[in-house]
């Protein structure tokens, strides 16, 4: 028996196209491989680039050049006795003026809107509030890093003091220290302050608005 087929060339051909057809395609699967995984690996090292960069958890921040900056320049924490936000000076006036326990109060504009505080403590459990009065505990950041270009460097320690009779001791001048008239106009402020109150919430609310509003120093955020 012959078991030889004969195929004629239009068959040949299409059987060899087919294979190139296939070829490519087995070509073409494995480049998609190869570029898939090449892409995961750029993400991961992406990924481990990002946590390398992460600033270092330590009380001092390292900058590209120069020496470290210590902790003592981060922005202060402090927390406020809140009676209200009001969207005006106009309203927040207004709401002062109809409760006369609030005559030591102050208004802070922050961010565009006008806060009534009538306390700054350095504690959160300084900060006395209650539902009758409305009132509650407003977490915030003073940064006070420009204020040394106003006379007013000292402000964040007078700021952080626990006794008045250290707040007291920055109105006078140490030995061997510099009497310019931005520093002389800061210990003013300071008397000014301390003789409208003895209160050191108090104190600290008066020097906080002192030195956002009139001379700017000051940023406050939350």
């Amino acid at each position: 028996m012959n078991f030889k087929k004969k195929y004629s060339k239009v068959t040949v051909a299409a059987a060899m196209l087919h294979g190139v057809i296939i070829g490519i395609a087995a070509v073409a699967i494995v480049g998609f491989i190869i570029v898939g995984t090449n892409g995961q690996g750029k993400g991961k090292a992406g990924e481990q680039e990002l946590v390398a960069t992460d600033p270092p958890a330590s009380s001092e921040t390292t900058p590209a050049s120069g020496p470290a900056i210590s902790s003592d320049e981060a922005p202060l924490k402090l927390f406020a006795k809140q009676h209200g936000v009001f969207s005006s000076v106009q309203s927040a006036q207004e709401f002062i003026a109809q409760d006369a326990s609030l005559a030591k109060a102050d208004i802070l504009e922050i961010e565009g809107q006008f806060y009534v505080w009538s306390a700054v403590g350095i504690r959160e459990d300084e900060i006395e509030v209650s539902e009758y009065e409305m009132t509650f505990r407003k977490p915030f950041y003073a940064d006070t890093s420009s204020c040394s270009t106003v006379g007013a460097g000292k402000l964040r320690s007078a700021l952080s003091e626990t006794e008045l009779s250290k707040i007291k001791s920055l109105t006078t001048v140490a030995e061997g220290e510099a009497d310019d008239e931005k520093i002389t106009d800061f210990r003013k402020n300071v008397v000014a302050i301390i003789t409208f109150s003895s209160d050191l919430q108090i104190v600290r609310l008066k020097l906080l608005a002192n030195y956002t509003h009139k001379d700017g120093c000051v940023k406050i955020n939350f």
